[in-house]
């Protein structure tokens, strides 16, 4: 074991302030030229992709079908006027045009849209067959990203080693969060983990080089099959494959912070959340794709359970590009500590 001495937690973001910085991140995004897009082979729950066709209208594709929406860009909103709509279409459509159109900058604060059609659209200020929608708002809403979230869960505490802490719901299966990204024209999915089936590429990601050496978890398929089948016991942590467009290209890890191993190294709170990642596929490591898959596994955490606060990581020290990225990302860091195992 490597003599270590530090840690950083690194959060805080309020609710709202995640969904502000989770609305895009970022307005121009320089793509590197040896990356193509793959082809198409997943869908996010509503928005399929969507394009500006002309400075005052959209095409959006959703799980309803394609569809051409009139666009009036104003100060600090945008204001849409939507097709003539079926009642099945409505919410799926609307939901999309808000995604689509918040995406495109952080100035966007208020998405208004004409010719909305009654349905079970949650949230906003109806005036006649208009509507204005608080984008804040609209970000906090699980439905367009999340199929099954976890709350609501009964609140009941329990002890383990040592830690009291809310008892966990069941993990998922499958799809967990799926999102499609304008700048890269794919969709990102996080999917829990299979021992079975991302046994290989798992094993072949753990022994990269630049993944070894923040990991530490080099070794032979064997060793990489037990660390699956532990985390899939663990309740605490949820392992999760991120793909674009279906195709595998990282590790992560969400866990509950409460009864982790950071736990006792700050005042965690009972819903506080933390991760790992580790991208595995070198052709996805870059500006373009940390700004994707970044702030949509943020998105995820605090979606998946609203009672989460905060987020918290404990990257190693000697990582700085990784704590950049956090520093850009919304993070705060809050202090340095000891782990027995590295300097974080």
């Amino acid at each position: 074991v490597p003599t270590v001495s530090v840690a950083t937690i690194l959060s805080k973001l309020a609710s709202e302030q995640a969904a502000e910085r989770t609305m895009t991140l970022v307005s121009s995004i320089f793509q590197e030229a040896n990356v193509s897009p793959l082809p198409a082979s997943g869908l996010s729950c509503f928005l399929k992709s969507a394009e500006m066709k002309t400075p005052g209208q959209m095409l959006i594709s959703t799980v309803a079908g394609r569809y051409l929406a009139d666009v009036e860009p104003r100060a600090g909103s945008v204001r849409v006027r939507l097709p003539d709509l079926n009642a099945d279409e409505t919410v799926s459509v609307l939901a999309s045009a808000i995604e689509f159109l918040s995406a495109q900058s952080r100035n966007i604060s208020l998405v208004e849209v004409d010719n909305v059609q009654p349905s079970d659209f949650p949230m906003g200020m109806h005036s006649g067959n208009s509507l204005t929608v608080d984008v804040r708002e609209f970000w906090q809403w699980p439905m367009p990203w999340i199929a099954n979230p976890a709350w609501p869960h009964p609140q009941v505490h329990v002890m383990t080693n040592g830690q009291y802490h809310p008892k966990r719901p069941r993990k998922p299966v499958g799809v967990v969060y799926e999102r499609y990204i304008p700048w890269l024209d794919q969709v990102l999915s996080f999917r829990a983990a299979d021992p079975q089936t991302d046994l290989g590429h798992f094993h072949r990601w753990m022994n990269d080089e630049q993944v070894n050496v923040i990991w530490e978890d080099g070794g032979d398929r064997e060793k990489h099959a037990a660390i699956l089948e532990e985390r899939l016991r663990d309740p605490h942590i949820l392992a999760l494959i991120g793909c674009f467009n279906g195709v595998p290209f990282g590790y992560f890890e969400v866990y509950w912070a409460r009864e982790n191993r950071l736990g006792p190294y700050y005042d965690a709170q009972d819903y506080d959340r933390g991760w790992h990642v580790a991208i595995g596929e070198p052709a996805y490591r870059g500006k373009q794709w940390i700004t994707a898959w970044l702030p949509s596994l943020m998105h995820f955490m605090f979606l998946d359970d609203p009672r989460t606060q905060r987020i918290v990581g404990e990257p190693r020290a000697s990582h700085e590009q990784q704590i950049r990225h956090l520093d850009r990302s919304g993070f705060s860091k809050v202090k340095h500590f000891d782990f027995p195992h590295k300097r974080a």
